[in-house]
């Protein structure tokens, strides 16, 4: 019997797996697909890839799908490396729970047909999420692809292989949506984004919000708003779409519909449906320590809700292994953070100043733009700023929102500063090396002093 069973292989379910062999305990890990799940096959890295490629000009286009590919496998035989390392044994088959309570037992189906039984006296599930599948006629035609598998068709992406692709509609206007619809423009494609209200990016910064809105009509993005469609059907090699924009009748030709609206935690496949664990609002029900309702069974991940992000999946996993071990390690939601690889690219961790104000807070706020930043000036990227949020009383860093280059990689410093309660005064005088483009966080600190 092991200590731990983990069901799912994608960034959760390998973490937590790693963590609890080097913890001492006895540990196997579950995945029916590849290790990696969603993240690693059909999300963050294929369309990180894509995007160093077609937006940031790492390479040429020739080959770069086999590219793309490469960084794949590269990751999966690294994530296999770190479970033998660990000493992680890994069932290659669907998990269906027999036994939730007590001792925790775990049918194994593995390719062959063939069935193991396994048990432990822990189990974790990390199951992950998929697309929704927006109810309408034609929901289920070849050209019509969910956002958790679009970005891993080559006949969408790769330039050698998507001449016969020319107009793309894109359903939603999240991240997904806003990363797939940029990277298909900057490949010559036409898109029509089609937005079920009038948001972008709804949970980020009003300011950030209204930029991308501007460099969205800059682009000449085709935009419709309140959109609910009724039917795609197939014409001449590619799709009719009908449906209704602001009550208004539409009709919209494209090649591919891609639907990119939202993702829902993955609750069937593996016994929960009638088992005791509760589920609340869609998902798995957590503790902090990420425990369910059931001794002995915890979940991390997408499958628990939430924010979807592999990253905190991570941490999630962490804050269960510590429970398991007697640690006290949470996870601070209120320094999570997270990036849009859009062109510039946005980034943000902790409040946005409408959530703090929603709070009670009384806050100062204050923006640094980058075209007064020397490497970025330099860097010919002068779009976009920095914007801090703080507490009025004392200046405590509460969020922080970057529109402009390179901005996923100068949240590290950001994200310290919100989950340490540092001060503006803290990060301002600090010395930042010149010339950097965090020297333009630095500048936002010091506006927020003077405020």
């Amino acid at each position: 019997m092991y200590d731990l069973i983990v069901i799912g292989g994608g960034p959760g379910g390998l973490r937590a797996a790693e963590l609890a062999s080097h913890a001492g305990m006895s540990v196997a890990l579950i995945e029916k697909d590849r290790l990696g799940g969603t993240c690693l096959n059909r999300g963050c890295i294929p369309t990180k890839a894509l995007y160093a490629h077609i937006v940031g000009g790492k390479g040429e286009r020739d080959g770069l799908w086999s590219r793309v590919e490469a960084t794949m496998d590269k990751l999966r035989q690294g994530s296999a490396t770190a479970l033998r390392m660990a000493k992680v044994k890994t069932y290659r088959g669907t998990a269906a729970v027999t036994q939730w309570e007590g001792e925790k037992k775990i049918s194994v189906r593995k390719e062959d047909g063939s069935v193991e039984e396994i048990a432990s006296s822990r189990l974790l599930v990390a199951a992950g999420a998929r697309s929704v599948r927006p109810s309408f006629a034609g929901n289920d035609l070849p050209e019509v692809l969910t956002g958790d598998w679009a970005i891993v068709d080559p006949l969408l992406w790769d330039p050698e292989r998507n001449g016969d692709v020319r107009t793309v509609a894109v359903l939603g206007a999240g991240v997904i949506a806003l990363e797939m619809a940029m990277m298909l423009q900057n490949l010559g494609k036409n898109v029509i984004l089609l937005k079920h209200s009038d948001q972008i990016l709804r949970r980020l910064d009003g300011d950030v919000k209204k930029k991308v809105g501007q460099i969205m009509k800059k682009r000449g993005t085709d935009v419709r708003e309140y959109v609910r469609l009724s039917e795609a059907v197939q014409e001449g090699g590619g799709l009719l779409l009908r449906g209704t924009a602001k009550d208004e009748p539409f009709e919209e030709r494209c090649d591919r519909l891609l639907l990119a609206s939202s993702m829902e935690p993955i609750l069937d496949g593996f016994g929960l449906e009638n088992g005791p664990v509760r589920v609340a609002k869609g998902c798995i029900a957590v503790d902090d320590a990420m425990m369910t309702s059931v001794e002995g069974v915890y979940a991390v991940g997408d499958c628990t809700g939430g924010a979807m992000l592999a990253h905190l999946a991570e941490y999630q996993a962490l804050a269960a292994v510590s429970h398991m071990t007697g640690g006290s390690y949470r996870v601070d939601l209120d320094a999570l953070p997270a990036c849009v690889f859009i062109e510039p690219e946005v980034a943000t961790v902790g409040l946005t100043e409408e959530e703090a104000r929603a709070r009670g807070e009384e806050i100062v706020s204050a923006k640094a733009h980058f075209g007064a930043n020397g490497m970025a000036l330099a860097m010919g990227e002068g779009d976009g700023f920095v914007k801090v949020v703080a507490r009025a009383a004392g200046r405590t860093i509460l969020g922080v929102h970057i529109m402009g280059p390179e901005a996923a990689s100068l949240l590290g410093e950001a994200t310290l500063a919100v989950a340490k309660h540092l001060t503006a005064e803290d990060v301002a005088n600090t010395i930042h090396a010149h010339p950097t483009l965090c020297e333009c966080f630095r500048d936002a600190c010091r506006r927020v002093m003077e405020e």
